[in-house]
Parts: structure tokens; C-alpha cells; sequence
């Protein structure tokens, strides 16, 4: 939207700017400026033009100003300004009555101010209207108590695009996966050509998109209907608000009556940069909350009994209550020559993208470590399902933007207080340690899969040997049944009789199978734990 010739001239700076002509066109609106000082410039005119010109056609061909008017092409002008006593002494009567026949404004402009002083001054006066109708201050109509601030901030903005330029917007918040409207008109419009919110930045129909600026990555989308050519099309202005390199949002304009004109580019520019900036603001709000979360995490890791006032002034720092309830959730990223940590921005972009981040926090405990909190009403119990289909869509999502990251995880699905977090944490270490040794086919382990096993004291290199040769059995399917009449065997007090009525098979099959498995195992059934190691290694195989 551009300006009206009458707040034009009300400037200032036009004050010794005469109109001799066309006074009931002051309304006209300027959406930019053109010089014309050939007989032929006329025919160019796009519309709603200010034209100005030193007078020279006019003195050289004075019948040109009555042709454009019968070619049409001046009355679709907004304005015209002729220098005063450049080339004419006076405006001949003729042509001042032909502009005011068609109500279009002549303004005699003073012979000392240049073209471009006057275009300057244009540009000046409608970026600092649009700025001023910009400025978002507090309304208590906005005071809705189930809407943050944030979301306050950007209909504003949305809602002033739409009263500036009369184009309806839209905001879809890929983080939090929420669509924001200037008003009901963009959704009115949506439906009336059967779009749906992510089409406005991936298409499937047929369409065009050329850029408007690379430098923002504001382009045009405009649908094509090959079946219905003479109906009406729509297009859109798209802008994605990126901050370090991670959309964020896009914000779409819709040009549902016309194109955007000149003056409308500066709207939207201001409009973009306002959300930038506010995208900006979380951003930095989010990081500093998250480097706050874990210098206190890193505090509880280590304070002894005789720091807990600090932890506490910590927590109260952060926002914390040490009563608040949280499932622990340890990841480790298992590729030690890429550090997790060294991914800090890429990593909370991830985590804040996955279902995961809704009441949670996230911090690194080292370069390759981390814990995930989420909070919980008192002492619940996640469903074991659900929060594992929460942790594949953190996983996904850390891998779309860490291609070289992958990670295991530990689970303590009871929720504790942050109180108990350096227990919680060690306990999540065992059970991960215990989880990759015993199934290794995954990278999810909870304390149930685990269970007391979870304290066993195995040496690594004595863990790593026991599986290795029961691993290296399972390689053979004939084995798979010996292991498994095995861990019967041993469930029943290595009863051959009870055994077998357990496997429904004659006591002599068993008697057969468990020679040969002394015969690939040499375990020595008399001593205690060699008897132990082997019931918690049948446990866990996956027979």
C-alpha cells in the first residue's frame, strides 16, 4: 500500500508544491515514482504512478499530453508534476482542463528540487508511516490468559501487515508446530482454493516461485490451474525466518486481490525483520535457559550435603523446585570422534523440533553425555510405549541435523526429584553399561528390562568374554536349543526329570543336551557363581 497524493502534499517538504489541476484525485494513491520526458513515456505507465517532468515534451510536443489521455495510458496515473519555468513559462489551459476532466492532480513543483530529493522524500514519508503503524505496544485487548506473550507479539504483527496492506498474513511456528493469522480472512481464503497450512512453503500443485530478494529468501508463489486457466489464480509471498541456519518459521503474505506493489515490499520487509527479531529473542532466551539448566544440573552432580543452600539458591535462580517430580533419561552418543557437545546449537534446535521437548529440559554432562528431564506429576510412571516413540522422534530429529550422531539412551521411567538426580544419573549409567552388554540389538534400556542386574559388579573385560562365547553358539541354530534346555535346566535346580517335563521331551534328550553343552561351555556346576554368570547370561540372550 502506497500513499495518497493529498498526505503527500500535506509533508512538509512539498509545501511550495501547487496543485493547478485535479483536486478531486488527491485520494489517488502513489505506489511509485516514474520520469517522463519523451512523447512516447506515457505508454509505459503500469499505474498509479507519480509522474514528474521537467516540461520538455510538452514545450517540444504539445499535443502529447490530449493523445496519452485518448490512449488511456495517463489516466491510469496518479499524479503529475511539472517543473515551474524549466521549459514552460506557464501550464498551457488546455491541458491543465484535461486533468481536471479526469481528476488526476497536476502539481506545479518548484524549478531548485531535484528528482531525486522528491523520490527520497517519498520512500522517507511511507517507511516512516509503515514503521510508526509497526510499532507494537501493549494493548489489554491482547491480555488473554491462554496466550504467551510470544503469540500476543506476532498477531500484532500479523494484524498490522493486514491493516497497512490490506493483504491477510500467516506464521506457522515449525518448532512448536502452531499456525498464527492476521484475522479469519487468510483461512477464508485458504479454503476457497483448497489449501492446507504446509502448502505455503512445499506446494504439491502445480505452480511458479520466483525470488523477490535472495538476500531473505522472499520469493512468490503463484498455483497454476491448467484445467480452469480463465478462473481466478492466488499467490503468495513466502519469507522463512531462519536464525542460525534453522528455520524457524515462515511467514506468508497472501496476494489474494493483486500483486504487492512497490511500497508493500517495504511492510513486509519491516514485518520480517520484527519477527526475526522476536524469533532472535527466544532463541537466546532458550540457549541462556539451557546453559543455566546445566551449570545446575552440573552443580547437583557434585555438591556434597554441606552445599545444598546453594543448589537450592540455584535452583530458585533457574526457576527450579527441588519438589518437582522428573523422569530421567540418559543419551550417549556412541561415535567418540564427534563430540555431542561441540553440537550444542544443533542439538537443542533438535530437541525443541521433537515431541519430546513439551515439559522437558535438556543438558550435556560432558562431551558425549547428556540427561533429558521431563516433568511429571508425582511419582509417575511413564507409559513404557509412549515415552519410547518420544525418544525415536529425539533420536530422528538429532540425526536429521547431526547426520554422524547416534545415540543410546537409559531410561528411569518413576519420576524422582532433582534431589535424587546424582543417583538417578549413576543409575542410568549401570543400567546403559548393563543394557549394551546384554542387548545389544537396541538402544533403548529401562530399568525393567534390566532390572537388579543393573548392580551386578561384572568387570567389562569378564562381561565382554562371557558374551562372546555365548554369542558365538547362537551363530549355530543347533545351539539355540541346547542353551535354551540349558536355562530351563537351571531354572529347576539343574533337575534332569523336572526338566524335561517343562520341555515336554524323555529325561534321556536331556541328559544328551546338557553334555554337549558342557562340552562347548566347560563350566564347572559346582562352584556357585560359575553357576550364577551362567543364569544371568541365559537371562538376557535372546533364545
Amino acid at each position: 500500500m502506497g500513499i495518497s497524493m493529498g498526505d503527500l502534499l500535506s509533508q512538509e517538504f512539498f509545501s511550495d508544491f501547487i496543485v493547478v489541476a485535479g483536486r478531486k484525485g488527491l485520494h489517488k494513491e502513489v505506489q511509485g515514482v516514474a520520469v517522463a520526458d519523451a512523447p512516447d513515456a506515457f505508454r509505459w505507465s503500469k499505474g498509479k504512478e507519480l509522474i514528474m517532468s521537467s516540461g520538455y515534451v510538452i514545450a517540444k510536443e504539445p499535443d502529447c499530453i490530449r493523445q496519452a489521455f485518448e490512449e488511456g495510458s495517463l489516466q491510469k496515473s496518479s499524479a503529475m508534476m511539472i517543473k515551474r519555468e524549466r521549459h514552460l513559462a506557464r501550464i498551457p489551459e488546455e491541458i491543465i482542463a484535461l486533468f481536471e476532466e479526469h481528476n488526476i492532480p497536476l502539481i506545479s513543483m518548484p524549478f531548485e528540487i531535484p528528482y531525486m530529493d522528491v523520490m527520497k522524500q517519498i520512500n522517507t514519508i511511507v517507511m516512516n508511516r509503515t514503521i510508526r503503524r509497526f510499532q507494537i505496544q501493549q494493548n489489554s485487548t491482547f491480555q488473554l490468559a491462554n496466550i504467551t506473550y510470544r503469540e500476543q507479539k506476532i498477531k500484532k504483527i500479523l494484524q498490522a501487515v493486514e491493516i497497512e496492506m490490506n493483504f491477510p498474513a500467516f506464521l506457522y511456528d515449525v518448532g512448536e508446530g502452531e499456525g498464527y493469522y492476521s484475522s479469519s480472512n487468510f483461512k477464508k481464503i485458504s479454503d476457497a482454493f483448497g489449501l492446507e497450512e504446509h502448502d505455503y512453503w512445499n506446494p504439491q500443485r502445480e505452480h511458479t516461485q520466483h525470488t523477490l530478494c535472495d538476500y531473505i529468501r522472499m520469493s512468490r508463489i503463484r498455483l497454476i490451474d491448467r484445467e480452469h486457466p480463465d478462473n481466478p489464480r492466488v499467490s503468495w509471498i513466502l519469507i522463512p525466518i531462519s536464525i542460525g541456519g534453522q528455520i524457524q518459521a515462515y511467514f506468508v503474505v497472501m496476494e489474494s486481490r493483486e500483486f504487492l506493489d512497490y511500497y508493500d515490499e517495504y511492510s513486509i520487509r519491516i514485518a520480517y525483520l520484527l519477527l526475526q527479531a522476536v524469533y532472535e529473542q527466544i532463541v537466546v532466551a532458550r540457549n541462556a535457559g539451557n546453559i543455566g539448566f546445566e551449570n545446575f544440573v552440573l552443580l547437583a552432580m557434585n555438591v556434597s550435603e554441606k552445599e545444598r543452600d546453594r543448589l537450592l539458591y540455584q535452583a530458585s535462580q533457574q526457576g527450579l523446585s527441588m519438589n518437582t517430580h522428573y523422569i530421567c533419561i540418559l543419551f550417549s552418543q556412541k561415535n567418540g570422534d564427534v563430540s555431542a557437545r561441540g553440537e550444542r546449537t544443533k542439538y537443542v534446535h533438535a530437541f525443541q523440533n521433537s515431541a519430546i521437548s513439551q515439559n522437558a529440559k535438556i543438558a550435556f554432562l560432558d562431551e558425549n553425555e547428556g540427561i533429558i528431564l521431563i516433568e511429571v506429576p508425582e511419582k509417575t510412571v511413564y507409559e513404557k510405549e509412549y515415552l519410547k516413540n518420544l525418544i525415536i522422534d529425539f533420536r530422528k530429529s538429532v540425526k536429521e541435523q547431526c547426520p554422524d550422531m547416534d545415540l543410546e539412551f537409559a531410561v528411569l521411567r518413576e519420576g524422582r526429584q532433582l534431589a535424587d538426580l546424582k543417583q538417578n544419573v549413576e543409575k542410568c549409567k549401570r543400567i546403559l553399561r548393563m543394557g549394551k552388554a546384554l542387548f545389544p540389538q537396541t538402544y533403548i534400556w529401562d530399568y525393567d528390562m534390566i532390572g537388579p542386574f543393573t548392580w551386578l559388579q561384572i568387570p567389562d573385560e569378564e562381561m565382554e568374554i562371557l558374551l562372546q562365547e555365548y554369542q558365538n553358539l547362537l551363530d549355530d541354530e543347533k545351539n539355540i536349543e541346547l542353551l535354551r534346555t540349558l536355562k530351563v535346566y537351571l531354572e529347576n535346580n539343574m533337575n534332569y526329570s523336572i526338566t524335561a517335563e517343562k520341555m515336554y521331551v524323555h529325561v534321556n534328550t536331556i541328559r544328551k543336551r546338557i553334555d554337549k553343552v558342557n562340552q562347548v561351555l566347560h563350566i564347572d556346576w559346582e562352584q556357585y557363581m560359575s553357576r550364577l554368570k551362567a543364569e544371568i547370561m541365559l537371562q538376557f540372550l535372546d533364545l
